[in-house]
């Protein structure tokens, strides 16, 4: 196995719903972005559907501790858009100079959220706010959907990560998983917990092998794991047993590529980084 030096991360985009604009997002992603030498891009996405929606004659808005019905039409929704647009900005500006960063802001509908997935490059870092809200138009499973599709690392952020929790790597097999959880566990001044997963003891002992001469030949500060995984299911109770705050998956493995990310990530409560298959 050949030690593969870091991918250079030109760019860490983080893609921001209005519905769940939380200032720690920002700081999530610029301490990546700070981390992996990369200029910081925001996406802030709107949902054209619930622009047109707001002129429908059946929709009103329902205000926040008020039992009566509002008038709610386009010019009100994207009115709105651009108060949440203002206060995004202004956190990620904040974020951005904190950690001494280059970056833009750019705003895209959700209609196009294939466009701009097809802008994606594999030297990129696409970060998706991971949220329940059912409203919210980044949801955790289209999240996920994004995640397995492109072509570069994508991480679910999650904001229940605590310092010190591990950086674990599922690993297959692939050593570009092992490179991203290196630099990743560098970023965050983490341990790195290799999880060698296998279908059977040959192929665990094969693997267990290379990942230790992996971390011996790159020098990189680690403990590789071995653990039986015949199919995807018990892989969420076990990264809750090593109480990982950040999981990297190859979703092109044959473990992870059947890995359920929504529910994955409800599992852990970690943030997931996948290398997609697109």
């Amino acid at each position: 196995m050949m030690a593969e030096q870091s991918v250079y991360r030109r760019r860490v985009l983080v893609a921001l719903d209005p519905c769940e604009v939380d200032p720690s997002d920002f700081e999530a992603s610029a301490r990546l972005a700070a981390g992996l030498d990369a200029e910081l891009v925001a996406l802030f996405v709107e949902d054209s559907d619930l622009i047109a929606a707001a002129d429908l004659p059946v929709t009103h808005l329902i205000p926040a501790g008020c039992r009566q019905l509002a008038a709610l039409d386009a010019g009100a929704m994207r009115r709105a858009f651009r108060v949440a647009e203002g206060r995004a900005r202004e956190h990620l500006s904040d974020a951005a100079e904190r950690w001494h960063l280059d970056w833009s802001f750019e705003v895209t509908e959700v209609r196009h959220a294939a466009e701009t997935m097809a802008r994606l490059k594999r030297e990129d870092f696409l970060a998706l706010a991971s949220t329940a809200g059912r409203r919210a138009v980044i949801s955790r499973r289209s999240a996920a959907v994004h995640a397995e599709r492109a072509p570069c690392p994508v991480m679910l952020l999650r904001r229940e990560g605590r310092r010190g929790q591990p950086v674990s790597v599922l690993y297959e097999g692939e050593e570009s998983a092992l490179v991203l959880g290196r630099d990743l566990a560098r970023v965050y001044g983490s341990p790195l917990l290799v999880l060698v997963a296998g279908e059977g003891a040959a192929d665990l002992a094969q693997r267990e092998k290379e990942a230790g001469r992996w971390l011996t030949a790159t020098g990189t500060a680690g403990v590789a794991q071995r653990i039986m995984a015949r199919e995807s299911k018990g892989i969420g109770r076990l990264l809750c047993e090593v109480d990982a705050g950040l999981v990297v998956v190859d979703h092109g493995s044959a473990i992870g590529g059947r890995l359920d990310l929504d529910v994955l990530a409800d599992e852990t409560r970690a943030s997931i980084v996948v290398l997609g298959i697109g």
